[in-house]
C-alpha cells in the first residue's frame, strides 16, 4: 500500500470515527442538560433537518432551488392530522398513517414535479415560490381538511408496540432513530446511479443529457423522494406538537430551510444537521434581539456566499484538506522503514 494511500484511508477512518463520537456524545448529553421547552426546541431541530435534507437532494445534488418543501410538509401533517384524530370520523393507528403520509406526499410531489419540471432554471425556482402561496392558501382557508385559520388539535402521538413517548426526552430518541434512517438514505442516493445523474446534472446538463442521463425523469424522482422527507418531517411534526396551523407552512419557513441547508453544506448530511440545529436555536439565543433577526439573516448569507459558499461543511473539508496534506508530507519526509511503496 502506498503512503498516500495510507494517509488517506487513514484520514477517512478518523473523520467517520470523529463524527461517530460527536454524534453519539450528542445523543448522550444532550437530554440530561436540556430542559422541556429547550427540549422541544431540538426535537423540533431534528424535525427540520429531514425536511431539510429533501432540499439538499434538490439544491445540493441536483443544483435545482426548489422552495416546497414546506407545501409537501403541511400534507403529510394534515394526512395525518385527519386520520388520527377522529375529526373526519376516522382513527387510524399512528404508524401507518405516518408511513402513508410520506408516501401521499410523494405522490403529491411527483405529480407536482411533472409539471413544474417542464420549466427550467429559475422558471422552475420561481414556479416553486408560486406553489408555496397556493398550498399556503388552501392551508389557511380550507376548514374541512385543514381546519382554517384555528388549525387542527387533538393529534395523537406516535404509539409503536403499545408504547408511546411520554415527554419531549422521549420524542429526542425516537427523531434521532428517523435522522439516522433518513440520513442514512441520502448518503446512499448520494453515491447511487441516481445520485451521479443528478450531480451531472447539476454541473452541466448539456453533458449529462450526452452521457444518457434522463435529466426530465431524474429531476421529477429526485423531487419525489424531497416530497417524501418532507411528508415525513410534516407528519413528525403533527404527532410531536399534537397540532398544526397554516403558520407552520409559509414561505418565510420555505427560506428558513433554504437558509438552513445553505449555512450548513447544500451537498453534506452532517453539515445539513448542524445547519437545521443552528438556525432552529438561533432565535432562542438571539431573543434580546429578536426584532432583528431577520435582518441577521440577511447579512448572514451575504457573507455565507462571499466567505463560505459551500457552507460551514466545506470550510471543514478545506482544513481537513490541509491537514491531510500536511500529513502525506510529513509521511514522504520520512525514511520508508515500513516497506511501503514509494
Amino acid at each position: 500500500m502506498s503512503k498516500k494511500k495510507n494517509a488517506f484511508l487513514s484520514m477517512t477512518v478518523f473523520k467517520v470515527a470523529a463524527l461517530s463520537a460527536a454524534f453519539a456524545a450528542f445523543a448522550f448529553y444532550t437530554p440530561r442538560f436540556t430542559n422541556d421547552y429547550s427540549m422541544m426546541i431540538m426535537n423540533v431541530s431534528l424535525i427540520n433537518f429531514i425536511a431539510a435534507l429533501g432540499l439538499s437532494v434538490m439544491l445540493g445534488m441536483g443544483g435545482q432551488l426548489s422552495f416546497a418543501a414546506v407545501s409537501f410538509m403541511g400534507a403529510g401533517a394534515y394526512f395525518v392530522a385527519n386520520l388520527t384524530n377522529g375529526r373526519l370520523g376516522v382513527i387510524w393507528e399512528p404508524v401507518p398513517v405516518l408511513a402513508g403520509a410520506v408516501l401521499f406526499a410523494a405522490f403529491a410531489a411527483w405529480i407536482c414535479g411533472a409539471v413544474l419540471f417542464r420549466l427550467g432554471g429559475t422558471y422552475f425556482t420561481f414556479a416553486t415560490i408560486g406553489f408555496v402561496q397556493v398550498t399556503w392558501s388552501v392551508y389557511l382557508n380550507y376548514k374541512f381538511l385543514c381546519g382554517g385559520p384555528d388549525g387542527v388539535s387533538g393529534i395523537p402521538v406516535i404509539r409503536f408496540l403499545g408504547m408511546s413517548p411520554r415527554n419531549y426526552h422521549d420524542w429526542f430518541y425516537i427523531l434521532l432513530g428517523f435522522v439516522l434512517a433518513a440520513g442514512f438514505l441520502i448518503e446512499r442516493v448520494r453515491k447511487s446511479r441516481l445520485g451521479r445523474s443528478l450531480a451531472s446534472i447539476r454541473d452541466n446538463e448539456i453533458a449529462a443529457q450526452t452521457l444518457g442521463v434522463n435529466i426530465y425523469r431524474t429531476k421529477v424522482i429526485a423531487f419525489t423522494i424531497a416530497g417524501a422527507l418532507s411528508g415525513l418531517a410534516g407528519g413528525l411534526y403533527a404527532m410531536h406538537n399534537q397540532f398544526i396551523s397554516s403558520d407552520l407552512f409559509t414561505f418565510d419557513m420555505a427560506t428558513t430551510y433554504v437558509i438552513m441547508t445553505m449555512l450548513g453544506g447544500v451537498n453534506n448530511t452532517v453539515g445539513v444537521f448542524v445547519g437545521s440545529i443552528l438556525v432552529t436555536m438561533l432565535p432562542e439565543w438571539l431573543r434580546p434581539v429578536q426584532r432583528y433577526l431577520k435582518l441577521s439573516y440577511g447579512v448572514g448569507i451575504i457573507l455565507l456566499m462571499i466567505f463560505m459558499p459551500m457552507g460551514l461543511a466545506g470550510l471543514c473539508n478545506a482544513v481537513l484538506k490541509k491537514l491531510s496534506k500536511r500529513i502525506l508530507k510529513k509521511t514522504r519526509a520520512e525514511p520508508d522503514t515500513l516497506g511501503w511503496e514509494k
